[in-house]
């Protein structure tokens, strides 16, 4: 997805920055929580062209109570060049019984 620019539109990388750190965060979560993303907020510090790749690490907190936190997604591009940087607050705690 392009802009006028010839670059990867802005919210394709804000797309990009919220499922990479949504992967990252829910795949540590045991079955009995649940994370909810209710922030995110995105620096756009290069144009984005050709092939990109996301990243995020995070320390899995403690799912037993609810609580919000807030974990950090990097968008680079082929050079290795940061392109973008995310922050994405997830509420995370105890899924609700079914």
């Amino acid at each position: 997805m392009r802009n006028h620019l010839n670059s990867i539109h802005a919210v394709a990388l804000a797309n990009l920055a919220e499922v990479t750190s949504g992967l990252a965060v829910t795949t540590g979560l045991p079955p009995s929580a649940r994370g909810i993303p209710t922030t995110l907020s995105i620096a756009f510090l290069k144009k984005a062209r050709g092939t990109l790749t996301a990243e995020a690490r995070c320390e899995i907190p403690d799912a037993s109570r609810e609580a919000e936190h807030d974990f950090e997604s990097v968008i680079a591009d082929a050079a290795g060049h940061v392109v973008a940087r995310a922050t994405v607050r997830w509420r995370i705690g105890p899924a609700p019984a079914q």
